[in-house]
């Protein structure tokens, strides 16, 4: 879905910000011949997703850039990014849709999926971090989408589509809890013991009963530049 939303073609430039480990990017590219430039901060990421690249025959397409977001120079014809917002932090929010602004081409667009939280939990999730902020994501903050409506029309972006999927997201997480608990025995073998568990345990589930609640969501957003024709 998000490649669709994309609309990427052969000649188009794509920026991936948050690349993760290469699969979005690799896909780009086999699937629609674009280019893709694939960024991230993580050097295991950095490394895994040049060997992943390199074993699909897709060097010269895609090119895994160990740089941050805020470092990239150029311009783009697509830029899509996963799940980055709610990692760069409340502060940083602005200056994330900037760059956006900053590298997107005249008649680009812009593919964002991001957690969201409701909007009417959003000020005591505020004052007060949650297990999330303190136990696996430290610095990480969940928008609104009403925050995300505002940051990108503040850089002269206008939503064009918008979709909901936290009930999807709630039944992948059930997926992912019942194969952790399956791969406890090789956990175990790895050096990853009880505290582990119980703490991954717990965030998979807290996350699982956030999505079916609504107290969460993901949304995928497409971003055009005001006026542009799409």
């Amino acid at each position: 879905r998000v490649a669709t939303l994309l609309e990427p073609s052969a000649h188009d430039r794509v920026l991936e910000i948050g690349c993760g480990w290469g699969g979005l990017a690799g896909h780009l590219a086999r699937e629609f011949g674009c280019h893709v430039d694939a960024i991230t901060v993580s050097r295991a990421q950095y490394e895994f997703g040049r060997t992943r690249i390199a074993d699909a025959g897709l060097v010269g397409r895609v090119d895994v850039r160990l740089i941050d977001y805020r470092d990239v120079t150029g311009r783009y014809d697509r830029i899509v990014s996963i799940e980055m917002l709610e990692a760069v932090g409340e502060a940083y929010w602005p200056l994330y849709f900037r760059r956006l602004d900053e590298l997107l081409s005249a008649d680009g667009c812009v593919v964002l999926q991001a957690i969201v939280i409701a909007e009417s939990h959003y000020a005591a999730y505020r004052r007060q971090p949650d297990f999330i902020q303190r136990h696996i994501f430290p610095g990480g903050m969940l928008p609104t989408v009403p925050i995300i409506e505002a940051l990108a029309a503040a850089r002269g972006f206008t939503i064009d589509q918008l979709s909901f999927h936290g009930a999807d997201y709630a039944e992948t997480l059930r997926h992912w809890r019942a194969r952790f608990e399956a791969a406890a025995v090789a956990l175990d073998r790895l050096g990853y013991g009880e505290r582990f568990r119980r703490l991954w345990r717990y965030y998979l589930a807290y996350c699982e009963a956030g999505f079916e609640t609504e107290r969460i969501d993901v949304v995928q957003i497409r971003l055009r530049r005001r006026g542009s024709v799409s």
